[in-house]
């Protein structure tokens, strides 16, 4: 896991990348990054969808989404930060669409450093926030709501379940109910799960390793509450990406995290 200082270095200064080497001491050196900016219908000069200034950004650009609804589905690529107006201003609405925020290190081996704050992401068909192969994100003071509730997903017990998800299918793969959760980490490493109010959902937090082992994360103040197909917080070592029948390949493993501080009440089985 990070040292504090380290994630205190990732976290000054909006608009600012820092970078921080630590021997004898930590020293942060910072760099300009561009401020995007996201507002509904585009005014102010701004892009009119999240997944535009996403898509227009460089490397570790800050883009900041103003006030609104967003009816989306954002697939995060490259390092950056999306922060939101806070999570009782900004709303990204994916109904009928299979997540609302999706951050792909999957089919972008390396991808780091992704800070996604201030949101309310809500009415995905699947997960609310998918983290797939990525180091160092950070998601904070999100609310999580009402996501991973598509039809036909009901608690039967079944070995298998889940059906094929649109996106890059590395999904939980060995049980019916969820497929998901509001927040899945799947093969994440090194990353920091904060201050997030997640209820109404199919289940709330779910770290799995179906694509790489995931370690050294750190959960910690989040409210997990009122998701009712199944739990509130679930750390499962699933069969590798690929392997849905035996013979299965060794596990990549779910191993040295941290799950501290949070409130997880009143979920289901």
């Amino acid at each position: 896991m990070r040292s504090l200082s380290t994630m205190l270095c990732s976290l000054i200064r909006p608009g600012l990348i820092a970078v921080c080497a630590i021997s004898l001491g930590t020293q942060c050196h910072t760099a300009v990054a561009a401020s995007l900016c996201v507002s509904p219908g585009g005014t102010g000069g701004c892009f009119s969808t999240i997944q535009g200034a996403v898509s227009s950004a460089s490397p570790h650009d800050v883009i900041h989404v103003r006030p609104g609804t967003y009816k989306e589905f954002v697939t995060i690529s490259i390092p950056l930060s999306v922060l939101g107006d806070g999570a009782g201003n900004t709303t990204i609405d994916a109904t009928g669409l299979a997540h609302g925020i999706f951050v792909d290190g999957f089919d972008n081996p390396g991808l780091r450093d992704v800070t996604i704050a201030g949101l309310t992401v809500r009415n995905a068909q699947f997960e609310g926030i998918l983290v797939v192969s990525a180091w160092d994100v950070i998601v904070r003071d999100n609310h999580i709501l009402e996501n991973d509730k598509s039809s036909g997903l009901a608690f039967t017990g079944a070995p298998m379940g889940c059906p094929d998800q649109p996106g890059n299918g590395t999904y939980e793969n060995d049980e019916t109910g969820d497929c998901g959760g509001a927040i899945h980490l799947v093969g994440v490493a090194n990353s920091l799960i904060s201050d997030n109010v997640i209820t109404g959902n199919a289940d709330g937090i779910l770290i799995s390793d179906e694509t790489a082992e995931s370690h050294n994360n750190l959960f910690t103040h989040n409210i997990v509450t009122d998701n009712p197909l199944e739990c509130g917080i679930v750390l499962a070592s699933h069969p590798p990406n690929g392997h849905t029948a035996p013979p299965f390949a060794p596990h990549f493993g779910v191993d040295n995290n941290t799950i501290a501080d949070n409130i997880s009440d009143n979920n289901g089985v």
